[in-house]
């Protein structure tokens, strides 16, 4: 049995520095919904984030699926404050970048730049399989969060992107929790300026699928050039993306087939308060091949 049985991705949590500015952004930018509100009252021991504290601010926002498919966890620190910087080029090991689609991308360019984002390029024409292309560009979140933007039927979560120092090991750690390969894209340019990159870029990035399945996938990413460059650990109120959660129906299971197989836990399970009328959540944080954190959260 995989060690993340029944899982599938529920939602990628972005750390901004102002919950506002954001939320529209990513809701009145790009087309996502106010799912629910997460504001503790008090702040709470912050282990299960390798914190002392943690107290913050945030919104669950959603596609069409609402809390079915996939979501966006906007949090906005309290306690300790926002600190530090999204990673400052797609080639930086950990989280990269976080897939959504939108019904219509002119409209969406137009919208991401009115609400504090910055648009890397024009949109790119990538070829998809089966004759199909799909319109797409890159863009950045008020606080520097890459997002790729690509046109399709609503607005939703698509994937959560992460750069891979070695990729096939990253593969092989995802296939060990469950995850399976969906297909494989390698690619190569000359000029990589739509992603930021002086000179030429060559990448594969593999799509993998939860073990549950779901809206949203992971996609591992490998460069060939430029090099991946290792990043340092990152702590949970830094800006950008931290954690990507997973929703599971067993996760003392879960936790001790992840020890058994050594996977880096944070702390053991904890329960925290999500703010007045939410119920509590039990969950435990790990760690990926590339210190990219995975939450675990019991249904």
């Amino acid at each position: 049995m995989a060690i993340l049985a029944g899982a599938r991705i529920f939602h990628v949590n972005v750390n901004c520095s102002d919950l506002t500015r954001s939320r529209d952004f990513y809701v009145d930018g790009c087309g996502l919904t106010e799912g629910v509100r997460t504001t503790p009252a008090d702040a709470q021991s912050g282990a299960a984030f390798g914190l002392e504290r943690a107290r913050w601010d945030a919104w669950i926002l959603v596609g069409p699926s609402a809390f079915e498919g996939g979501a966006i966890d906007l949090l906005e620190w309290q306690e300790p404050a926002p600190a530090g910087r999204a990673p400052a080029a797609l080639y930086e090991s950990g989280f990269q970048r976080v897939g959504l689609v939108v019904p219509d991308l002119d409209v969406a360019i137009a919208g991401v730049t009115a609400h504090g984002g910055t648009v890397w390029s024009d949109p790119l024409v990538h070829e998809v399989g089966g004759g199909k292309q799909v319109r797409v560009v890159f863009a950045s979140d008020p606080d520097g969060t890459v997002v790729e933007l690509f046109e399709g039927e609503v607005a939703r979560l698509s994937f959560v992107g992460v750069a891979c120092t070695d990729l096939e090991r990253s593969v092989a750690f995802y296939g060990t929790l469950g995850f399976h390969e969906r297909a494989r894209f390698p690619s190569a340019s000359d000029d990589g300026a739509h992603l930021h990159v002086d000179g030429p870029v060559a990448m594969t990035e593999v799509m993998m699928a939860a073990p549950a399945g779901g809206e949203v996938s992971f996609v591992l990413v490998g460069f060939d050039q430029p090099a991946p460059r290792p990043a340092a650990r990152r702590a949970a109120n830094t800006l950008g993306m931290w954690r990507t959660a997973l929703l599971l129906p067993d996760l003392d299971r879960a936790v001790a087939a992840l020890h058994a197989a050594g996977v880096e836990l944070i702390s053991p399970p904890q329960t925290m308060a999500m703010g007045p009328g939410l119920p509590e959540l039990r969950f435990v944080c790990a760690r990926g091949p590339d210190a990219e954190v995975i939450e675990l959260i019991e249904m």
